[in-house]
């Protein structure tokens, strides 16, 4: 933990006085008065530490009351809940989320993530890919009733009307302009936590918001492990899957319910699908993430080959130069691109996709001609495979 020094200590008439300043009087923060014990404990915060070692150094100028150490120890916790509620302290995001209780932990794409925080936060689209236990966890993703502790500002990455993106020294803060209920989101640089900072209450609404906004963090999780999230609707055709994509009104929900109603093959997901390498060769996984679809399954399957769908007169089939299948894939990644780096993990995992599996450019309609027109082109594909 680490006091917010946007606030200063100054003395009023012989009190005490915590006073914010610069950005913080801007953001109409507050100030408190401290007696003695406060400033002792507001200058032990000049460094930051532990609470053990806040604990240990807060004791040793009280010598003289060993006895009342457990009385001492929960004042002092009481008073640090104060300084927080202020955004007077930064809590260490392991400190703030052991206090929470375990809601769940999820298994996505072969990723552990906890979700902590009281259990109406959360949506139930996440209950299907739940798991009883597990040895090891990627990511705690905790939800906190409270304003958050600090205001961070930072470097900004990414503006628009519905989310901002900014970036610190050990996270970036996710924004949400148009949820104030969320008021901001923590993601460690690391991928392994990210703390929601929202106000109650947390309706059916509220939940549908956060469960989306949950989706930030682990995107940014799954690309640090080699994982992008295509933006596209999934069948399964031939014990593979085949992911359609375009931009939104393209049809791609209308094509492959097109697929399930003639050909009866089942639709995985309906919005957005996991992409990941195992042994060299790309496989899909399982998301909870499915647009207004309601279509999300568990499993996993080896990738056929990827539809990119454009709406024309006509059904075609068109042949794709390298540099456009690349560059045309990577743009219907939802994985984030905040940085350069970023982009540059985006690009290798398109290369990597369009050098081993195919990628159709398809001009069509939306007459059942259009599945007749690129099931051609796919059994002709897998055909020359076998």
């Amino acid at each position: 933990m680490k006091r917010n020094d946007g606030f200063v200590l100054k003395e009023l008439a012989g009190v005490s006085y915590l006073l914010p300043c610069g950005q913080l009087i801007a953001d109409h923060r507050r100030g408190i008065s401290l007696n003695e014990t406060g400033v002792l404990i507001w200058n032990l915060l000049r460094q930051e530490q532990t609470w053990e070692q806040l604990l240990s150094r807060y004791l040793e100028h009280l010598p003289d009351m060993e006895d009342y150490k457990e009385e001492l120890e929960a004042d002092l916790k009481q008073f640090l809940r104060h300084l927080a509620s202020y955004r007077m302290l930064e809590w260490d995001n392991s400190e703030q989320s052991g206090s929470l209780p375990l809601f769940c932990t999820l298994k996505i794409g072969g990723l552990s993530l906890q979700l902590k925080g009281p259990s109406y936060a959360f949506s139930s689209a996440f209950d299907s890919f739940t798991q009883t236990e597990s040895s090891s966890i990627d990511q705690t993703i905790s939800i906190h009733s409270t304003l958050p502790p600090r205001q961070f500002n930072g470097q900004l990455l990414v503006r628009n009307d519905e989310l901002m993106i900014c970036e610190h020294d050990r996270h970036f803060l996710l924004l949400f302009p148009k949820n104030p209920q969320i008021r901001e989101a923590h993601l460690a640089k690391d991928g392994s936590s990210a703390d929601f900072y929202c106000l109650p209450p947390f309706t059916e609404d509220f939940r549908s918001e956060l469960f989306h906004a949950i989706r930030l963090p682990f995107l940014y999780l799954a690309q640090l492990h080699g994982m992008v999230v295509l933006h596209s609707a999934s069948i399964l055709y031939r014990q593979k899957a085949w992911l359609f994509s375009g931009p939104s009104g393209t049809g791609k929900s209308t094509h492959t319910n097109l697929w399930n109603r003639l050909l009866d093959t089942p639709i995985l997901n309906g919005d957005l699908n996991l992409l990941a390498f195992s042994d060299g060769k790309p496989i899909i996984h399982g998301l909870p993430w499915c647009g207004t679809s309601g279509l999300a399954a568990l499993d996993s399957h080896p990738l056929g080959g990827i539809v990119l769908l454009k709406q024309a007169k006509e059904d075609a089939c068109l042949e794709l130069a390298g540099d456009k299948k690349q560059l045309m894939v990577m743009q219907r990644f939802i994985s984030p691109s905040w940085t350069e780096k970023m982009l540059d993990r985006n690009l290798h995992a398109a290369a990597q996709l369009s050098s081993c599996v195919p990628v159709f450019q398809l001009q069509c309609t939306k007459e059942p001609s259009a599945v007749h027109a690129i099931k051609t082109q796919i059994d002709l594909f897998m055909n020359h495979e076998e």
